[in-house]
């Protein structure tokens, strides 16, 4: 019963944090989330502890707990973690997954709805990016892979709500390169498959650290 209780505080302050409600070094209340779930305080603890683990939050004994902030650090482990991981997890994946699943998707992404605000638009290619990604993790077979690669995504989608720009002239190639990516999987050809998934982690990756090169330049003034 504790653990249905602890997995479900998981779930909803990990959907806070990844959307954005519980935006980086905001406070995490205890009391505040027992009255939302109606559930005590041992399962919330215990949910805190696992995404201290997972590093979303940051735990400060008899003071409290915050929201983990996204640091230039954090960002270079995720792309580490992508090069490393990702190409071969599509790879493994491009034969094996459906294609009529991949052309809704590829128009999705090549014609999004019209009149969303901004930050509408945001939360649209959010969507569909994170759904790629961790579709093509449901076809990998290694537990301990799907496992690590889960935590860096859901990590990395904080990242794109951070620094995305979706009327700005890079939120277009990163739409082409999900394009690209889902026609080298329509393909079946591996080649092109790592190919088009390392060139959008490296142009995810400049883009990144582009962003937190430039908020270096503002503290400055």
């Amino acid at each position: 019963m504790t653990s249905g209780k602890t997995d479900l505080a998981y779930a909803e302050i990990k959907k806070k944090i990844l959307s954005g409600v519980l935006p980086p070094l905001s406070d995490i209340s205890e009391d505040a989330l027992q009255k939302e779930l109606e559930i005590s305080r041992t399962p919330i603890r215990e949910a805190v502890q696992r995404l201290q683990k997972e590093g979303f939050v940051y735990i400060y004994p008899r003071k409290g707990t915050i929201v983990s902030e996204v640091t230039p650090d954090l960002v270079h482990e995720i792309y580490q973690m992508r090069e490393l991981n990702e190409p071969a997890i599509a790879c493994e994946a491009c034969k094996r997954i459906q294609h009529d699943w991949l052309l809704i998707r590829r128009n999705a992404f090549a014609n999004p709805p019209e009149g969303l605000t901004e930050q509408e638009l945001i939360q649209y290619f959010i969507k569909y990016d994170s759904e790629l990604h961790m579709s093509l993790l449901d076809y990998c077979n290694n537990r301990f892979l799907r496992n690590i690669m889960t935590i860096v995504y859901d990590h990395s989608q904080r990242l794109r709500i951070k620094t995305s720009r979706p009327t700005h002239k890079e939120q277009d190639n990163a739409t082409q390169e999900h394009i690209d990516i889902i026609d080298a999987l329509l393909s079946q050809d591996q080649e092109r498959v790592r190919n088009a998934v390392l060139e959008h982690i490296r142009s995810s990756r400049k883009i990144s650290i582009g962003y937190y090169k430039f908020q270096e330049i503002l503290e400055t003034f």
